[in-house]
């Protein structure tokens, strides 16, 4: 895809009170804005932000050499903005000093990019949960009704069967208008976009960016940054922009979600959805009625303030129900009828590693999900109850080098709601499994129960539980979803632990291989009987 002409950037500088002299030609070069070293090419300008674990300025002169044609350096001192020198290396090269560079790194982006998700309609989705899968089924649904949208999320950036893997969920300023200038040039008229609570209190993304503002739900994560759930709520709500030029849409169910509409500004415009009684009482809303569970998914009636439909889904789980509300609610907002809901609800597939299940006969069912917060696996395990026969098995484990207070929590989650239980590892990483595992243990009351097993070899563990199981019986395999890596620690030839690295593991794979030696050794016997 074309980049845009490098000298787009004095027009941009401009904006922020920053003039290039006259010496400094860019003119015939094309280029993206990087603030990462590592992807600077001929022609790039690259952006040296004074990072949280890195200091981008260490890296001017390899951007440089590189092929960067300008430096924007991040300055702390505000009679600093604007000064601008040369390169030690290439005197060719200026280095423009930018107070606050980090900050504006946004709408600096966005007048580089000129605009490009001003052709398009954006829509944020935040929340501890749900965001991947409420972004896919508005996708879904939005491209089957002739609206092409876009996704940038855990999953990856792109069209919903054709995601491109990227670093983070919600990614920073140079790398997400790269984004929606592809998008634009691909003819995309919608963007569905997962937005992280780190990436709103670092300002990597503005309130004013969506069209539509999406609320999913909020529990406890990320507190080893945050610090504590009320700054954690906070950084969710700075999606809003509590003005006329947004529509905010805010799940009822939770207790968030409650306070902000305790105190809604009339200023903006709100849908509310959930399942809970009261959600009616708002004027645009969207609920589920007569709520029908089955093995193979649910039905319902949707009541709405623009009427009631009947309509069905393979997804599994009032969660899911709560994610198909929510976009249900944006394609409403979006001028989707009613009546063309149903039809677009029942061909929505389920997402990858968000409640997937695999079964056959003589099986247990293997349901991989995401869930690794402490809510997130008792509405999983809660989903697995309300579509078993027999009995629920959970395997589950903690990340290391996070949040430690929640080991705790997702065992007593899991307590409460699986009949067996196997502890195993999760992204590790730097730390040492077993005193993850033991930080888990400690929040069971009955720790040495007989239904209670760790089994640290991830793989091991999900094997051996899906063998244990039987027909009627669900799994449930907590915590990695989509991955297809497993984040443990790397050591040095002494045995200290020097960083972390991927090693490949898909949890799906797995499952897959799993089903496919079970099947093929169930039908020998009746192949010798025929």
């Amino acid at each position: 895809m074309p980049k845009p002409a490098t000298n787009n950037i004095i027009a941009s500088l401009l904006q922020f009170n920053i003039a290039l002299t006259d010496s400094v030609n860019l003119s015939g070069f094309s280029g993206d804005l990087h603030n990462d070293s590592r992807a600077i090419d001929v022609g790039d300008i690259f952006c040296a932000i004074i990072g949280h674990h890195q200091d981008g300025r260490q890296y001017i002169e390899k951007s440089i050499k590189q092929g960067a044609k300008l430096v924007l350096a991040e300055c702390e001192i505000d009679a600093e903005h604007g000064e601008l020198e040369y390169s030690s290396s290439d005197a060719g090269v200026v280095i423009v000093k930018f107070y606050q560079l980090n900050q504006h790194l946004f709408n600096l982006a966005k007048s580089y990019y000129q605009k490009p998700q001003d052709a398009m309609t954006i829509v944020g989705i935040t929340g501890t949960n749900g965001k991947t899968t409420t972004s896919q089924l508005l996708a879904q649904m939005l491209s089957e009704s002739k609206k092409t949208c876009a996704i940038i999320g855990t999953n990856g950036a792109g069209s919903v069967d054709n995601l491109t893997p990227i670093e983070n969920t919600t990614p920073g300023a140079c790398e997400l208008h790269q984004l929606f200038n592809r998008f634009q040039d691909e003819y995309f008229s919608h963007v569905a976009m997962e937005v992280s609570s780190h990436a709103l209190s670092q300002k990597r993304v503005l309130a004013d960016l969506f069209d539509i503002a999406l609320f999913t739900n909020l529990s406890r994560e990320h507190l080893d940054y945050h610090g504590s759930m009320a700054s954690y709520g906070e950084a969710k709500k700075e999606i809003f922009t509590g003005d006329k030029h947004q529509v905010a849409v805010i799940n009822f169910d939770d207790e968030q979600g409650k306070l902000w509409l305790d105190n809604w500004t009339e200023q903006q415009p709100l849908w509310v959805y959930g399942l809970q009684e009261g959600v009616s009482a708002y004027q645009n809303h969207v609920t589920a009625k007569d709520i029908n569970r089955h093995s193979h998914g649910v039905y319902f009636t949707l009541v709405s303030h623009l009427g009631n439909v009947e309509l069905s889904s393979s997804l599994l789980g009032d969660f899911n129900i709560d994610n198909l509300l929510a976009a249900i609610s944006v394609l409403l907002i979006q001028g989707v009828k009613l009546s063309d809901i149903p039809k677009l609800a029942k061909q929505v597939n389920a997402i990858s590693g968000r409640m997937e299940a695999t079964s056959a006969e003589h099986l247990a069912t293997a349901v991989v999900d995401y869930a690794h917060t402490p809510d997130a696996l008792e509405k999983a395990l809660q989903a697995c109850r309300q579509h078993c026969s027999g009995e629920v098995y959970v395997v589950f484990g903690c990340g290391g080098d996070r949040d430690k207070g929640k080991r705790p929590l997702m065992a007593q989650a899991a307590e409460k709601f699986a009949d067996f239980l196997v502890v195993t590892n999760d992204n590790p990483r730097s730390e040492n499994a077993q005193s993850i595992a033991n930080d888990i243990v400690a929040g069971f009351t009955k720790p040495d129960a007989a239904h209670i097993s760790i089994i640290l070899e991830r793989e091991q563990a999900v094997l051996n539980t899906l063998k244990k199981a039987q027909a009627g019986d669900i799994v449930l395999l907590a915590g990695k979803g989509h991955e297809d890596y497993v984040i443990v620690a790397k050591h040095d030839e002494n045995g200290a632990v020097i960083g972390t690295q991927k090693l490949a593991y898909d949890e799906r794979l797995v499952v897959a291989e799993f089903y496919n030696k079970e099947a093929t050794l169930a039908t020998l016997p009746n192949e010798a009987k025929l």
